[in-house]
């Protein structure tokens, strides 16, 4: 197993070459075997012809790609890259993860990737391990996590979430609160009738009009707070009563225009509803932000 840090640790009176070589040479490797590997190596990250180069030298997308060739020019059967992109502004982050990905695939070895940002988690991945306190909360390819999160932590950790507290109902099909009632046609996760629970919907499954739905959706009333433009998708930020906030997140071409300020109304699906018992909203509501990673094997 070989390492990538975060902060690249590259030796910085070696060249680029030099740092490559370090741990064949460690191994007291052949001198023609090293010089072969290492410009293997450095051609699969696109930096031969910057061999000579010392790391002050280079930024710091190409001292992440010198990390990347020292770690695979040792053929290990499996990487682990600790939030190697976390210094890397966003679009550099961007190109480095589409890069990442198509090498992972070209040296079919396994990636083991830790990252706190989420977005990078789904992108990477072909299996996610969302963690808390130690522990894995739910392993599985991302459109699993994502569609049916098997805790509220999971939930809310990847990706956007409407999260409504009440109280479960018609065992846990049902959740009611503060004037209104959610309904869900998916599988309950710790629901107990009569005790407490949250109601969950993603962002994009919300739909946001100025009448209020006769379909028989879930429904919540309030007054529109703020219209965004977020490249493709338009979001809007609607205040209900209680000042919850519900967040939806529309195809531009399919959000309508509503004024701020006007009362509109917010509807899903009952099988866009995830119910949580108690003790999933205890974890969730006490401190959402609370020691939360996500490894990615790729």
């Amino acid at each position: 197993m070989n390492t990538v840090f975060q902060n690249y640790a590259l030796f910085p009176h070696m060249s680029v070459s030099e740092n490559v070589a370090y741990g064949l040479r460690q191994k007291k490797t052949d001198k023609a075997e090293i010089g072969r590997r290492v410009g293997e190596a450095l051609e699969m990250v696109k930096m031969s012809r910057l061999a000579n180069r010392k790391p002050r030298e280079m930024s710091g997308g190409q001292q992440q790609r010198v990390a990347l060739a020292r770690a695979l020019v040792n053929r290990p059967s499996l990487l682990l890259l600790d939030e190697p992109l976390g210094a890397l502004d966003r679009k550099l982050r961007e190109e480095m993860q589409i890069e990442l990905k198509l090498l992972q695939s070209q040296v079919g070895i396994t990636f083991i990737f830790v990252t706190h940002d989420q977005d990078e988690a789904l992108s990477m991945s072909d299996r996610i391990a969302v963690m808390l306190d130690g522990r894995v909360e739910q392993l599985a390819d991302p459109d699993t996590v994502y569609d049916h999160p098997r805790s509220a932590f999971v939930a809310g950790f990847i990706g956007k979430q409407n999260f409504f507290e009440g109280t479960s109902r018609d065992r846990g099909s049902v959740v009611e609160g503060d004037g209104w009632t959610f309904r869900s046609s998916l599988e309950p996760i710790g629901a107990v009738d009569g005790h407490a629970a949250l109601a969950a919907v993603r962002p994009e499954a919300v739909r946001v009009s100025g009448q209020q739905p006769s379909d028989g959706r879930n429904a919540i009333s309030g007054d529109l707070a703020s219209s965004s433009h977020l490249g493709d998708v338009i979001q809007f930020v609607v205040l209900t009563p209680g000042r919850k906030e519900v967040i939806a997140r529309l195809p531009r071409p399919d959000a309508p225009h509503l004024d701020v300020g006007g009362r509109v109304w917010c509807s899903w699906e009952a099988d866009h509803t995830h119910v949580f018992g108690a003790e999933q909203a205890e974890i969730v509501l006490a401190d959402p932000a609370s020691d939360e990673a996500a490894a990615i094997a790729g």
